[in-house]
């Protein structure tokens, strides 16, 4: 399946690995307990991840807004502790909440990553550009997590690539930020059927030649488990895993994962797989 696939920028490629300080993300691994998170954030970076990518709020299909002030209250302890340990540590922030993002920008996080596509907080924007080294993870989605699954938000017409990609980089215009600040992240599992999913996947090296620098996280999603017929997020590693190393092979720039260490000791292989055959 992999045969003449390029593994070569593995050294370039970035792994975010996923810190959820909230009790209700769809795939568990959930770190309540400041201790706990990061000790799990600590054990990502020991896998080989490059960024964590902490969240105080679920964003999964059907999840209730948690308010900025909760967030904050989860994650500055976290990020506090992190930062004092490692102070070069790379962190994004999933948050929607400009307040939050603020707060958190403050404190020494380099990336928000604001799966809303800048659409749910107008002043997300306004706090960015008061922290110009700031990065910001523009990710494609329509409706809230509680509506984001209606036919409404998943109709995108002939060509779902090209409506997220012409939507992303509109978004990015408008937004007045230098693209050279933005990673676009075309949100697998946000307002997409499993069908549409499967399409991204297959096309991902479109997004690539479209909009540059692209993260993607598909890590343990569901359409995933809808292709595999596996009803439970934990047990769709290898799954994952597959359709990761098909992104490398894409182009990915970053991948937001679960299992860090698994994807890094697989593209380790694949590396020296690949140096030895030449």
């Amino acid at each position: 399946m992999f045969s003449g696939a390029d593994f070569s920028n593995k050294d370039s490629l970035l792994l975010m690995g996923i810190v959820n300080v909230t009790d209700d993300s769809f795939s568990g691994g959930d770190f309540l307990s400041s201790e706990s998170a990061v000790n799990h954030a600590l054990q990502l970076l020991s896998d080989g991840a490059d960024i964590l990518d902490i969240g105080a709020e679920s964003t999964r299909p059907g999840a209730l807004e948690v308010p900025a002030e909760e967030e904050i209250k989860r994650l500055t302890p976290v990020v506090k502790s992190l930062l004092e340990k490692y102070p070069d540590t790379v962190i994004s922030i999933d948050t929607r909440h400009s307040q939050t993002a603020e707060k958190m920008l403050e404190l020494g996080v380099k990336i928000i990553n604001d799966v809303s596509g800048l659409k749910f907080d107008s002043g997300m924007v306004d706090v960015l550009k008061k922290y110009p080294e700031s990065k910001l993870v523009l990710c494609h989605s329509r409706g809230e997590p509680d509506n984001m699954m209606l036919k409404k938000h998943c109709s995108y017409g002939s060509d779902v690539v090209e409506s997220i990609c012409s939507e992303l980089l509109e978004a990015a215009e408008k937004s007045g930020l230098s693209r050279k600040r933005i990673i676009f992240d075309p949100g697998f599992g946000f307002a997409k059927t499993p069908e549409q999913q499967l399409d991204m996947l297959k096309r991902a090296e479109v997004f690539v030649e479209r909009l540059g620098k692209v993260l993607f996280g598909i890590s343990r999603k569901s359409f995933l488990g809808k292709i595999t017929e596996e009803n439970d997020p934990v047990r769709r590693n290898g799954s994952t895993l597959a359709g990761e190393l098909h992104l490398v092979a894409c182009g990915a720039a970053i991948l937001r994962t679960h299992d860090v260490k698994q994807l890094h000791d697989a593209l380790t292989v694949l590396k020296a797989i690949g140096e030895d055959s030449k």
